[in-house]
């Protein structure tokens, strides 16, 4: 290994383990049986790591650092150990399931924000949200956390995931509102039902997303919302391989919004939006009424 090749090298391994030992720093504030010494060690490379965020470790809501670190570590020891497989959804990894979730969770968050300047969309949180591809539940819980008058239908067809969720499900107060089902979103009831629904197309091969938006758009109600999420393309050259990278191993193939726009169009939606943040872009429509 040469001389720059291997100071490279070190300086990513270095900063590998500054993100779990800051991650570490946060989870260990709910701990009382960790040794001092260790927790001291701990604390202080966490603000060694930090050192040019000055109190970053006194925010009193760090969790999403903890989320963010989860995610980078089990999603890159996936790759790590599995770098050959297939493309589609083969994840059975508990903690990578679990971290997913628990990251996917801040979606229904945004989904609230959007509410408040879009009555239409508001009105949607009163009624049936249809969760495709919900995992381990974590967008489901969330919903049912926040809007006390919503039933959520949440569907998925992975096993491992779905063995997760109906744990999940059953530790949460409002478990009652939450139906959980091992189901194809292409096989949806064509009865009319759903308020709100959740399509997440970075999980999806093209003709698959095809069948699923005229299933959903059957399934719903006049002025329900669809919002079909996929992965935002940083500019960053190599964040932007990771984000066509994570699409590609999950099953996905579509990186481009405006092909999910256009298919909303196509089937009368209205009101079509695409909203874009760092990880996720929104593209959302309304059924015609």
């Amino acid at each position: 290994m040469s001389d720059t090749l291997d100071r490279r090298v070190q300086q990513l391994s270095r900063a590998a383990r500054m993100l779990a030992t800051i991650a570490a720093s946060v989870k260990l504030r709910s701990s009382t049986t960790v040794d001092p010494a260790i927790r001291e060690q701990i604390e202080l490379g966490a603000r060694i790591a930090l050192d040019d965020v000055a109190g970053a470790l006194d925010s009193e809501d760090l969790s999403a650092v903890v989320t963010a670190a989860e995610m980078a570590f089990a999603e890159g020891g996936e790759l790590l150990r599995n770098a050959d497989r297939a493309p589609g959804w083969q994840v059975e990894d508990p903690a990578l399931l679990q971290a997913m979730g628990r990251a996917s969770s801040n979606a229904f968050d945004r989904i609230l924000a959007l509410a408040e300047t879009r009555p239409s969309l508001r009105r949607t949180l009163e009624g049936r949200f249809l969760d495709v591809g919900t995992g381990v539940a974590g967008i489901a819980i969330r919903a049912a956390e926040a809007c006390p008058a919503l039933q959520i239908d949440a569907i998925d067809l992975w096993a491992p995931a779905l063995d997760l969720a109906e744990r999940n499900i059953a530790a949460s107060p409002h478990r009652s509102r939450i139906h959980l089902r091992n189901l194809d979103v292409t096989a949806l009831a064509l009865d009319p039902r759903y308020s709100l629904a959740w399509l997440p197309t970075m999980f999806m091969a093209r003709p698959v997303v095809e069948r699923a938006l005229d299933r959903i758009v059957a399934a719903s109600l006049p002025d329900a919302w669809i919002i079909a999420p996929l992965y935002t393309l940083p500019t960053d050259p190599f964040m932007a391989a990771m984000s066509t990278l994570r699409t590609l191993r999950g099953g996905g193939d579509i990186t481009d919004p405006g092909d999910i726009a256009a298919m909303l169009k196509a089937r009368g939606c209205t009101d079509i939006e695409i909203d874009a943040e760092p990880l996720a872009t929104f593209v959302m429509g309304r059924v015609r009424a």
